[in-house]
């Protein structure tokens, strides 16, 4: 309930009566809608899960045989030495070694194509802010074999390389040096794996490991860690949607809402609880002048002499304030009663204020004042607060 706003609303609602219902069904309809939505047909989407999950490890094993040499060496002819992470051009020159893979969470055979390749560079390295851009000014790529085979998931699976560093650094310094290339020269092994589980569903995976190999005034390093690579296996399924907080609360409210105002206004008006009776049109009309017009209106006792002029009586209070315009005069209202005056040229020109309708409106709950309908008829007029009704 509006407080106060019973005429008002009940006006309102009469003369939008049809707007209003359709409004109310269309909220139903909206709320019918969500509640469909919601718990009828959700509807579904695609999601990827994670049905398998599996890893690829790889790392590098290197040596290098010492070979024979002219001059007295700290390093014994025809040993091995291992895994080191600086090697000696001059004595050292041949690094082989094997690329060692291992599998963790496949419990399948995987087919395995191993691609070796090495990598020959002329590279320059500058700062751009806080990172760095690289710059390659020529690079030749040699194959070093591929080998297939079937990994098996408990076992390990090694592949041979073998590369003289030096002959490879000295070749790609005379490269560099016949381009008068500014870059450093780099080189680096690359295992290129492709793997696919001996399963229905498997997905291929590539993956590449690298070894890499840089000279300096003699010797070169080489810079190797052991490197995993998880493989996700994932299926598409099929998800029913989650229903939202609106299609859950918010559609049966809606539907509540719709139906029960329709339903109330339509019973609402058929007991002629809606429409205003004629004492109620009138007495709504008036309030609306009396707010309208204020500016024009002032409270006068009128003299003893003014009541003896001949009376010409208004039909409605804005007739009556038509005639204080036109005359150039005001309205006086009574501050004992509900009655309007404009005196001029010798008559009194009046208005009898309707009376008020009973208190017992049936839009009101039981003990409302009814006293604030003023309100609701200023609302009704564009907002203003109503004056006080001093000739009550």
């Amino acid at each position: 309930m509006i407080a106060g706003g019973a005429l008002g609303l009940r006006s309102a609602l009469n003369a939008w009566y049809g707007v209003v219902i359709v409004a109310l069904l269309a909220t139903a309809v909206v709320g019918g809608v969500l509640v469909h939505g919601a718990y009828v047909d959700p509807g579904t989407h695609q999601e990827q899960r994670v049905v398998d999950e599996w890893s690829a490890n790889g790392s590098f094993t290197h040596q290098s045989v010492v070979r024979n040499v002219s001059f007295e060496a700290p390093f014994e002819p025809g040993t091995t030495v291992r895994n080191r992470a600086v090697y000696f051009q001059r004595v050292m020159p041949v690094l082989t070694g094997e690329f060692v893979f291992t599998t963790r969470g496949a419990d399948t055979p995987v087919d395995l194509t191993v691609d070796r390749r090495l990598v020959v560079e002329s590279v320059e390295e500058t700062a751009v802010g806080s990172e760095e851009e690289s710059t390659v000014y020529w690079r030749e790529t040699r194959n070093l074999g591929i080998d297939r085979t079937v990994h098996q998931p408990d076992g390990t699976t090694t592949v041979p390389f073998s590369v003289n560093v030096m002959r490879t650094f000295e070749e790609a310094n005379n490269v560099s040096k016949q381009l008068d290339s500014p870059g450093q020269v780099r080189s680096e092994i690359l295992v290129t794996v492709v793997a696919t589980r001996q399963t229905a569903d498997a997905q291929t995976r590539r993956v590449t490991f690298s070894l890499p190999i840089t000279s300096d005034s003699g010797i070169y390093r080489v810079d190797g860690s052991p490197t995993t690579e998880p493989f996700p296996e994932t299926t598409t399924v099929t998800v029913e949607n989650e229903p939202s907080a609106l299609g859950r609360v918010g559609g049966p409210l809606l539907i509540a809402v719709g139906l029960l105002g329709a339903l109330g206004l339509a019973f609402a008006r058929y007991r002629g609880a809606v429409s205003l009776s004629e004492d109620e049109r009138e007495w709504f009309a008036y309030r609306g002048d009396r707010a309208d017009f204020d500016e024009w209106i002032s409270t006068v006792r009128l003299p003893a002499e003014a009541r003896d002029l001949p009376v010409a009586k208004a039909e409605t209070l804005a007739d009556l304030v038509d005639v204080a315009i036109d005359t150039d005069s005001a309205v006086l209202e009574s501050p004992d009663g509900d009655a309007y005056h404009v005196v001029h040229d010798g008559y009194r020109y009046t208005f009898e204020a309707p009376t008020k309708p009973s208190r017992d409106d049936p839009l009101l709950a039981e003990g409302s004042d009814t006293s604030s309908d003023d309100e609701a008829v200023a609302i009704a007029n564009g907002g203003e607060d109503p004056p006080g009704d001093s000739g009550e």
